[in-house]
């Protein structure tokens, strides 16, 4: 199994235990709602009953008190408390029956307590003979006497149902503050319950993921380091390549002696021609004439045959290699050296060719050259496919472990953070002060995951585009690192570009404006973006210190600076765009890419 597919199972094991996790909060936070609510319910009928108890004892003294002033009331006066006392009579009436039995649109749910409801047994006589008095009263036409019993029978069971009513309303407040204190109970403990699941899920879920996403970015930091690598041995090999040119061009083979090959007169024309030289240049019965019209007609510029003609009548030798065509149109290379012969007076007699063949040599090296050119070639896109992969492949991790940050830790963080919200009560100020670190704590955790999930894959790259996660790219940069980072779309680019193309552009612009913030010390850093038909413009422009880019070159890419610009070069060269820098010591710097675009 790869190191891919390990990290595959892991995460995949990780999802469970994140899933484990949130259902033990989600649980949590039902079963404690679900209790809350069941308390509260209870608390809003076990008030409304005591109001309403409280309210039958009013009732029952505004009955008695209305009955006396309908009995000694006359003419209209006597109608008015007649309606009052039907009204009061009518609400007394249905409160009783709401306490005994329930009622919805009061919102009660009825007396279940036996020592309650024994009370109200209790009292059913007073109550009946109290609402048999006052409908008596109510009668028309009653008679004097009648009316007189009715009203001594109301205030003779009054204060008995007033004295057990006091001890109902006390008995259903008892019970009310027991629900309470048993509710406050119940808080304590889901509270407890709620802090110890929060406990385990950070020592065994939250913890060991944040170990494993500590090994994955050392992972990745050594991915990164061994690309650097790459990146830097395939530079060495170029300038192998370089190097093997000049040694392949300065090498010293053994080749034949010299020999004469023809003679010629002072003006050029020959007049003899040895085997070796017809048998080299494939001379059949017609022979070249003369000299120097023959190197004119092999391409040789006139200027170039004239100075060997005038150093020649000057009584010097002339040497150096010459690539002819042979007769069956072959290449020759000759190693050849004209000699002039002088007389007893010092004149020119004759011009000897004394050369050496050296075509086999010649294209051994050549083809020597072309071998070690093709391995050469072999390795460096070798080199460049691994380093596309591993570009790739840091690309999908660093995609990832931000899904994984975004959608797993930073999703069951925020669960965390609701499950702190609904914690309401404590005992003490000091657990009230560590609940609020904790979640202020959390707060910070999450904002953290989610910058962190950013600056590894912005979801706005794939979701909007180049434009969209550079612009917001800036104004994070802006807030972390205190110096204005601008973003500039001078020409409104909004187009879509592949994925690869944009994760490169994007990491490039990452690495040059943490570079800026790192070394400029600049007071501003602006990101320029700009199109036109063909190419895509990119600038990353600060008004820093800069730097001595030709020193920085001489001393190789062994810097952090140095590493920034040479990955930054390596991932343009990847998307094959043309990378400019312009810096100067105390004139900021400028780093400007053009990306071809293909429309289609």
């Amino acid at each position: 199994m790869d190191s891919g597919e390990q990290g595959i199972k892991r995460f995949s094991n990780l999802r469970w235990r994140y899933l484990f996790a949130l259902s033990a909060i989600a649980l949590t936070i039902l079963i404690s709602q679900g209790i809350l609510q069941y308390y509260i319910s209870q608390q809003e009928s076990d008030s409304r009953e005591v109001n309403l108890s409280g309210r039958q004892r009013m009732l029952s003294q505004k009955i008695t008190k209305t009955a006396l002033l309908f009995s000694n009331a006359q003419g209209p006066e006597r109608d008015q408390y007649r309606k009052d006392l039907a009204k009061s009579l009518q609400e007394w009436t249905i409160a009783h029956e709401a306490l005994l039995s329930g009622n919805h649109k009061l919102g009660v749910k009825g007396v279940t307590d036996r020592e309650v409801l024994l009370l109200f047994n209790q009292i059913r006589p007073n109550f009946e003979a109290i609402v048999s008095g006052v409908s008596s009263l109510l009668a028309d036409n009653l008679e004097q006497s009648l009316e007189d019993d009715a009203l001594d029978s109301i205030l003779a069971n009054e204060g008995a149902f007033l004295e057990v009513m006091d001890r109902i309303v006390d008995q259903i407040d008892r019970l009310a503050q027991a629900k309470v204190s048993r509710l406050r109970k119940a808080e304590l403990v889901l509270l407890g319950l709620a802090l110890f699941l929060i406990f385990l899920e950070l020592r065994f879920i939250f913890w060991p993921s944040a170990q494993l996403i500590k090994s994955n970015f050392k992972e990745l930091a050594e991915k990164e380091s061994k690309s650097r690598k790459m990146t830097l041995e395939i530079s060495a090999l170029y300038e192998s390549l370089e190097k093997s040119y000049l040694e392949l061009a300065e090498a010293e083979v053994e080749v034949e002696d010299l020999t004469l090959y023809a003679q010629c007169s002072p003006t050029g024309d020959f007049t003899y021609f040895s085997e070796k030289f017809s048998e080299i240049m494939t001379f059949g019965d017609v022979k070249p004439l003369n000299l120097f019209i023959w190197l004119e007609n092999q391409g040789y510029n006139s200027k170039f045959v004239q100075k060997i003609k005038d150093l020649l009548h000057e009584g010097e030798s002339w040497e150096g290699d010459l690539k002819l065509v042979n007769e069956e149109g072959d290449f020759v290379w000759l190693q050849l050296h004209l000699v002039p012969v002088l007389d007893k007076e010092s004149q020119i007699e004759s011009l000897m060719l004394i050369s050496v063949d050296e075509t086999e040599v010649k294209e051994a090296q050549a083809r020597s050259q072309e071998i070690h050119k093709e391995k050469l070639d072999k390795r460096l896109k070798e080199q460049q496919y691994r380093s596309a992969l591993i570009l790739e492949g840091q690309e999908e991790e660093r995609r990832r472990i931000s899904r994984d940050l975004h959608d797993g830790i930073g999703q069951y963080l925020s669960a965390l953070k609701f499950s702190l919200d609904g914690i309401n009560e404590v005992k003490t100020f000091q657990e009230e002060k560590r609940l609020e670190v904790s979640k202020k704590l959390i707060a910070d955790v999450i904002k953290e995951v989610r910058r962190i999930s950013f600056h590894l894959t912005p979801v706005a790259l794939s979701d909007y585009g180049l434009a969209a996660v550079l612009n917001k790219f800036a104004d994070e940069m802006s807030k972390i690192s205190k110096i204005p980072v601008v973003f500039e779309n001078r020409t409104g680019f909004l187009s879509r570009l592949e994925v690869k193309t944009e994760n490169n552009i994007y990491r490039i612009v990452q690495e040059a404006v943490n570079n800026a913030i790192k070394y400029s010390e600049a007071s501003q850093i602006k990101i320029r973006l700009a199109h036109n038909t063909k190419f895509l413009n990119l600038e990353i422009i600060d008004d820093g210190k800069g730097f001595d880019y030709g020193k920085l070159t001489q001393e190789g890419h062994f810097k952090a600076s140095g590493h920034g610009i040479f990955n930054i070069k390596e991932r343009v060269n990847f998307i094959n765009g043309q990378f400019l820098l312009e810096t100067a010591p105390g004139k900021g710097t400028k780093i400007q890419i053009d990306l071809p675009l293909e429309y289609k």
